[in-house]
This record gives C-alpha cells, sequence and structure tokens, in this order.
C-alpha cells in the first residue's frame, strides 16, 4: 500500500468519512420511547411515599454523641494504663 502524498488531507477526509457514517447511521436507527402501562404509575408514586429521609442531626447533639465517645475512650485508656503501671516488669 502506498503512503498518501498529503497525509493531513487524508486523515482529515478519512475522519469525515466517518463521522458522516455514523451520522447517518445513527438518524436511521428507530426511535425507542418507553412505553408506561398503567400499573407502573401509581406503583412509582407509592414507592416514593414510602421512602423516607433520616431525621437531620443537629451540631450540639453530634457534639454530646462525640463527648461520650470521648469519655468512654478516656475511661479505656486509663485502665490499660493503670494495668500497666500494675505489671511487675521483668
Amino acid at each position: 500500500m502506498q503512503v498518501p502524498k498529503d497525509q493531513g488531507l487524508f486523515f482529515a477526509v478519512f475522519v469525515t468519512l466517518c463521522l458522516a457514517a455514523t451520522v447517518v447511521l445513527w438518524m436511521s436507527m428507530p426511535v425507542h420511547q418507553a412505553v408506561e402501562l398503567e400499573g407502573e404509575e401509581e406503583e412509582a408514586v407509592e414507592e416514593s411515599e414510602a421512602l423516607t429521609l433520616p431525621p437531620a442531626v443537629t451540631p450540639e447533639e453530634r457534639l454530646k454523641k462525640m463527648e461520650v465517645a470521648l469519655g468512654l475512650a478516656r475511661a479505656v485508656i486509663s485502665q490499660l494504663e493503670e494495668s500497666q503501671t500494675d505489671k511487675p516488669k521483668k
């Protein structure tokens, strides 16, 4: 196969033909539209009503939970430190 003399022109024509073929084939495809059945619309409404969001958490509630968790962590750390000091060193 011979190399074309103007490779840029060859590439441009090749890309243009590919794009044109893609657009022609795309336009010739049938349009697909979803068909809604009578019962599906009512079910969709019922499902959306069934979905509920969890209640919003306020910063004060979150801070209280974090203080409780930190208190428990401090208690565990103090117990671990006491158990380390009670063990005799070898």
